[in-house]
């Protein structure tokens, strides 16, 4: 899952992906499967200089759903321990958790020995660096390197802050001087422009607007150290005749520089610093003492130096002031923590900050806690005598213990759902629960040698495919006969290869190919399968817990919330109408007919055979032939057949269909296309 249901605003993981497309690459290189195992349970802890392949692996766990709340870590371990036992070791361990399991001999220390390992251990996400072409795990928690550099960012800025107001404190004569021009070039033009006059004065349009709107402020006329400007804008105001000319710049300089010498006056008088020495000690130091200012003279200056003040520069309009190394290095960093939240990154775990152990939860209840119980690996399967955890969470001894040739469940677990891919079904029904409860296997000697044989070649995947899919009892027809109905109606012994039916990603890749539009390229992020142009495989379609794809959930995809040993196969109403309706099918149906008729002049009976090839991977009887031709002769709408037109599942809308498209569309909705026989 990409995103979890557990609160009304999900958690998303838009990084999810690279878990997906280390799973691709593990397969496909035919990584063994021990070593399969110990990456998705402790990538991080392996002791390899480079871990920037294996980090995604980690996946496993921290896409995994997040309950929010102390109350609630409980259930997020519970969620790890059962996808860990019942997907590697084929156990319900989670039955555990609030008392001893009822029929295996799993007991409350055993889970709560593998709670430990989880609550020590931390969601993180790791952020990845481009070198030589090759992205590059760089470590670190990237919330945390996001936060330090989002700190350092506002360290700086707030350092340019305090530069620049002490820059501007200096310029506040030039500044009212400006400002007076402005307000007179107003007078005759409200639309004269701060920033054409700010370059002619040299000064910053930003800190030049904010003058003119303190100085200019009607609350502002009777501010003491402002009478002298206010009574040049009175003096002003009241001309009548426009023709003479206006208040004489030497009046406005004098009167803003006798401003300029207020302010440094008031802060000196408030910074103003005695020297003495320190009794008994003759050390001459000196104490900053702060002088009294009235009222009036501390609202004046906190008009000009407070935190809204008019040279009090808004930090988010820092930048716009900085010049030189200054501007160059508020860049760089501002672009750094932007890359950061932005850029790549994998979703891991890391070990937590405080390692320990858990105690017992009597009747599974946090308000009752028992004794405590060490990190440690199932009793049944160590040993009594096992030894307990002790390299930091555990993480990397369990994934040993998991994946070790002594573990007499690993092996078996995995080869049987190898087994249920090829079959429809396990050697042993109940693919993750290998347990009391569990169905026996079928052939008990068969899973033997196969998961020996698995171990010795290496735990090589491929290998064990290569073995089932050259066995003749996989090469087996499904044609059924009387005699084998009668001794073994289920065929659970394997006397015919079972008819199944695709599920929806190979049943949609399948459509797609055959109408020659599917996107064969691996790897990278997710996209929605509800986007016309998505032609990808439908491995890499979005999956979200929140809000599963219409699509996905009408044909039997699982549930991204909880783990799922083997999938639902339903026939309902909805489907038929997909298949019908669907803009998707729609879409398949004029690639297919394009792709079949695109030989200009070609006969009808070629096309109806290359159709059947691609799609059925068979010509056709004489009877479909003639079935298909006659189909396919141009029909007055409302006959005997289907209409010129098709209905939209999606809009309602008519899409016109051409009798070609029509019939590639049954050729596509067919059974035989969907089951394999």
């Amino acid at each position: 899952g990409e995103d979890q249901a557990h609160s009304f605003e999900p958690r998303l993981y838009p990084q999810g992906f690279r878990f997906r497309d280390w799973v691709a690459h593990a397969l496909n290189s035919d990584m063994p499967y021990d070593r399969f195992v110990k990456e998705q349970i402790a990538a991080d802890l392996l002791n390899e200089p480079d871990k920037s392949d294996q980090l995604p692996a980690l996946g496993f766990f921290a896409l995994g759903p997040v309950y929010y709340g102390d109350s609630k870590m409980l259930d997020q371990y519970d969620d790890r321990i059962d996808t860990l036992t019942r997907g590697f070791l084929g156990l319900t361990v989670a039955c555990a958790r609030c008392h001893d399991h009822k029929f295996d001999p799993i007991t409350q220390k055993d889970y709560y020995g593998l709670a430990g390992v989880f609550a020590s251990t931390a969601y993180v996400e790791v952020p990845l660096g481009v070198a030589a072409g090759k992205e590059l795990a760089t470590g670190g928690n990237r919330q945390e390197i996001i936060k330090a550099k989002a700190d350092e960012v506002a360290r700086f800025t707030d350092e340019q802050v305090q530069s620049l107001r002490g820059e501007l404190v200096p310029q506040i004569a030039r500044y009212v001087v400006a400002a007076w021009k402005l307000y007179n070039g107003r007078k005759a033009d409200p639309k004269a422009s701060a920033e054409r006059l700010a370059a002619a004065e040299s000064v910053h349009s930003l800190i030049l607007d904010r003058w003119l709107k303190y100085l200019t402020l009607p609350e502002h006329r009777g501010v003491p150290t402002l009478a002298a400007w206010t009574g040049l804008v009175q003096m002003e105001d009241s001309r009548t005749d426009l023709s003479s000319s206006a208040q004489p710049l030497a009046d406005v300089k004098k009167v803003a520089s006798d401003l300029q010498a207020t302010i440094l006056g008031l802060v000196k008088r408030r910074d103003a610093a005695v020297s003495g020495s320190k009794p008994g000690t003759g050390v001459v130091q000196a104490a900053f003492v702060p002088a009294t200012l009235n009222k009036a003279e501390t609202a004046a200056l906190d008009d000009i130096l407070g935190p809204n003040g008019v040279l009090t520069v808004p930090n988010a309009q820092v930048e716009t002031l900085l010049t030189g190394d200054s501007k160059v290095h508020y860049a760089v960093i501002k672009a750094e923590l932007e890359r950061l939240k932005m850029g790549s990154f994998v979703h891991a775990l890391t070990e937590g900050p405080k390692l320990g152990n858990v105690h017992v939860l009597i009747r599974g209840n946090a308000e009752t806690p028992g004794e405590e119980t060490p990190r440690r690996f199932l009793t049944i399967l160590a040993g009594e005598s096992a030894p307990s955890f002790k390299q930091g969470s555990g993480r990397l001894e369990l994934a040993n213990a998991i994946a070790n040739r002594g573990n007499p469940l690993t092996a078996r677990v995995m080869v049987n759902r190898v087994w249920q891919h090829h079959f429809g079904v396990g050697l042993v029904r109940t693919a993750s629960n290998f347990g009391i409860l569990g169905e026996p296997p079928s052939h008990p000697q068969l899973l033997d040698y196969l998961a020996t044989n698995f171990v010795e070649r290496g735990w090589s995947l491929k290998a064990l495919h290569k073995e089932i899919m050259l066995s003749a009892t996989y090469r087996t027809s499904t044609a059924t006969n009387s005699r084998g109905e009668e001794i073994d109606p289920g065929d659970r012994l394997l006397w015919r290869m079972p008819r199944r039916r695709l599920d929806i990603e190979a049943w949609r890749d399948s459509m797609l190919a055959v109408s020659g539009k599917l996107d064969s390229s691996i790897g990278g992020p997710s996209l929605s399968l509800s986007a016309p142009d998505n032609n990808r495989r439908t491995f890499y379609a979005a999956v979200s817990r929140h809000e599963l794809d219409s699509m996905l959930r009408l044909f039997d995809f699982p549930d991204p919330n909880a783990t799922t040993d083997a999938r639902m196969t339903t026939t309902v109403p909805l489907q038929q109408l997909f298949v019908l309706n669907s803009d998707f099918m729609v879409r398949q149906a004029k690639a297919l007919a394009a792709r079949v008729t695109a030989v200009p002049g070609e006969a009808e009976t070629a096309r109806v055979e290359r159709a059947f090839r691609l799609v059925l991977n068979r010509l056709p009887s004489r009877q479909e032939l003639a079935l298909a031709l006659a189909f396919l002769q141009p029909k007055p709408r409302g006959g005997p057949f289907l209409s010129n037109s098709g209905i939209t599942a999606s809009t309602g809308s008519t899409s016109r269909l051409s009798r070609w498209e029509e019939y590639a569309q049954i050729l596509l909705s067919s059974n035989e296309f969907m089951y394999v026989d």
